[in-house]
This record gives structure tokens, sequence and C-alpha cells, in this order.
């Protein structure tokens, strides 16, 4: 879903064109990651993702840590992103009709002030679209979870053709002229320069995450899960390098990376070239995207909840299993994680919540591989 709006603002805000060349450095890291995380899948394709590895291999201490970054990660994530939505959902219908949604409808009674270090009050009363549709993204995973399985499937297939349809039909606009300076000078601080690019290069690396989410409904997975989970992890990583390469040089060539610092930088590039039909699939096309990112979070955050109860880190109710339409469903979980999402607080700065994990699982791998002296073999690691 970042690739709406986070390509064209790095790009403003630090990089320039050359924020092209940051998403190539930025995917070295994360194809390493994604390598580690393939590894471990092979291994143990089990539930619970980065924190059953790390309980595993590690420990209780170290699994208790990571869990629990895991879950501010996820909370925090699905918070911010059901926010984002309600905000796309309201230009949606500002751009397909006459009617709007009440502003005060749109953002949280009460907001962080960075700088005064204090709450405020916004004037506003509750984000109302954010709230719905964390409670009807709950109600479809607890409902059916094969069903909620095939929407993710059916939204997936929609962006993705989406975005192949906004590169092939803006390509032919694409002005050189837009690529220089290629790398702008510096401005001070992280506008532009080296300096820059390698802050570019740190926002585009999260870009990749979310390779990890394949893991954590592993033993939900079929019998095949230790060779299917690799490749799904470097497949998945592989679609995400290309449609974000293939975004940001066809987003930064046809207008100048100064005009990109919009909430909605792909749908400025539309109304650029005065295409209303693609700016209103690009509108639906973020709305999906956001939608199909809940859903996996709210879905992912559950079984996290469940793998850290039945090793004992969360109290018993979280693992317990109920029948629902003759299948076991963890409804405990998924309504505590809608829950949870809905009242979060959303900081702007959970980094640390992404990294602690990933760099605790190329530890990890060390830490596997150190009583032989050998890793696992590549073929193993990509899922032959």
């Amino acid at each position: 879903a970042g690739i709406y709006s986070l390509v064209g603002n790095a790009a403003a805000d630090f990089a320039g064109p050359a924020e092209i060349l940051s998403l190539l450095i930025a995917m070295l890291p994360a194809f390493f990651t994604a390598l580690s995380y393939a590894e471990m899948a092979s291994m143990i394709p089990a539930s619970g993702s980065s924190y059953t590895y790390i309980y595993t291999v590690l420990g209780e201490f170290c699994a208790w840590l990571v869990g629990w970054n895991l879950c501010l990660e996820y909370m925090g994530a699905a918070s911010a992103v059901s926010v984002s939505w309600a905000n796309h959902v309201g230009s949606f219908i500002e751009l397909v009709s006459s009617a709007s949604i009440d502003h005060r409808l749109l953002s949280a009674p009460v907001s962080w002030n960075a700088t005064a270090q204090n709450f405020y009050l916004t004037g506003s009363w509750i984000c109302l679209p954010a709230v719905i549709v964390i409670l009807v993204l709950t109600a479809i995973i607890i409902y059916d979870l094969d069903t909620s399985s095939l929407l993710i499937s059916i939204i997936v297939i929609l962006k993705i053709v989406i975005l192949l349809i906004f590169i092939c039909v803006c390509i032919k606009y694409i002005d050189p002229k837009n690529y220089h300076p290629f790398l702008p000078k510096s401005e001070g601080g992280n506008t532009y320069g080296i300096k820059g690019l390698l802050h570019a290069t740190t926002i585009s690396f999260f870009a990749f995450i979310g390779f990890d989410e394949i893991t954590t409904a592993a033993q939900e997975a079929t019998t095949e899960a230790a060779r299917l989970l690799p490749l799904s992890i470097l497949i998945s990583l592989g679609i995400a390098t290309i449609l974000y390469l293939g975004v940001a040089s066809v987003m930064l060539g046809v207008v100048n990376y100064k005009d990109l610092k919009v909430p909605n930088p792909i749908a400025e590039v539309c109304k650029v070239i005065g295409l209303k039909w693609l700016q209103v699939i690009v509108h639906l096309g973020a709305i999906l995207g956001l939608t199909s990112v809940i859903l996996v979070t709210l879905y992912v955050q559950s079984r996290i909840f469940y793998s850290m109860s039945k090793d004992g880190l969360l109290p018993p109710v979280f693992s317990k299993i109920k029948l629902w339409k003759k299948k076991k469903t963890v409804v405990n979980n998924i309504t505590f994680s809608s829950s949870t999402t809905t009242t979060t607080t959303i900081e702007t700065n959970t980094t640390i919540a992404t990294v602690e994990p990933t760099i605790t699982i190329t530890g990890n791998i060390h830490e596997t591989n150190k009583p032989t002296g050998s890793p696992v073999w590549a073929s193993i690691a990509i899922g032959w």
C-alpha cells in the first residue's frame, strides 16, 4: 500500500529522482532478510513468524521481546492504515460525486503535537470510516477464513492490475528532463544530496517489508508449507520490487519530483496528465490496497497472540480455539486485535518495532547454523 505515497514523498522530501536508486539499494538488505526468513520457514513451518523462530532458537526472553515488538508493529500499522483508508475514501467520494464526508468524521478527536510534545484537541469527533472498516474486516475474518483469504487474493490481483495499467498508460508521458538532476544538490539536513539519498533508502527499505507476514500463518498452510513458504516469500519480494521500480520510474519521469509532496502522488500524476478515469482507478487501487493491508494485519496479529499464549507468555484465553461454522477460529484473538486497533494512539515513529525482529532473525540464522558450522543449502532455503 505504501507504493501510493512512499515513493513520491521520499522523492519530494529527500532524494529527488534518485529515489529510484534508493529503492534498488534498499532492495539488497530486504533480499538478504527475505533469505533469512525463507531459511527459517523451511526449517520451522509453524505459526508465529519471527516470534516462533526466535523462541525455538534463542529462548523465551528474546521471543517475549520480539513478540511484543510484533504486536506494537501490527497494531500500529493497522491503526495508521485504517486512518489513511478513511481519508482515501473521503477523497474518492469527492472525486466521483458532489458529495463529501464531514471532516469531523475523518480524524480522531485527540492528536499528538510532536513539536510541543503534548496532546491537543483537533475539533473532530471520531474517524468513523476507520472504525467501520476495522469492524467489517474483523467480522469477515471471524465468519470464514476461506472467505477472507479469497477476498485478499482478489484484492491483490486487482491492485496489481491497476498499477500495471498506470505504468502502461503513463509511460508515454515521460519527459527525460524530469530525471535531471538525478540527485539534486543538498539543501541542508536530509534534503537531497548523499545524505538525502541514504535517508530515502532507509525509508524505502520498509516498502519491501511484509513478506514476514506470510510465515505467521504457516501452520494453517498445506502439508508442503516447508517448500511453499520460502518460495512465496521470495516471489512476493520480487513482485514488489518490480512494481516499485516501475511506478517510481514512471512517476518521476512524468512530473517534477517537487510536485509529488502530496498525500497521493500517483493520483497527482494522473491529474497532471489530465486523465480523470485513470485518477479514479488509482484512487480505487489505493483503497483496495489499504483494505488488504488492514485485513492481513488483523489476521496476522491474532496469530501472534495465539502463539504467545500457547507458549505461556499471554493468558490462556488467547489460545482458546472456538468452533465457528464447523471450523476452528481464534475468535478471542481476532476480537481483541480489532478493539486494540481502533483505540491505539498512532505514533509516527514505530521503526524499532519493525527493525528489532528483522535484526534478530538474522542473528537467529547465525545461531541456528553455529552447531554444524554450515548453512542450510540454498536449494532448501528457496523451497525447491
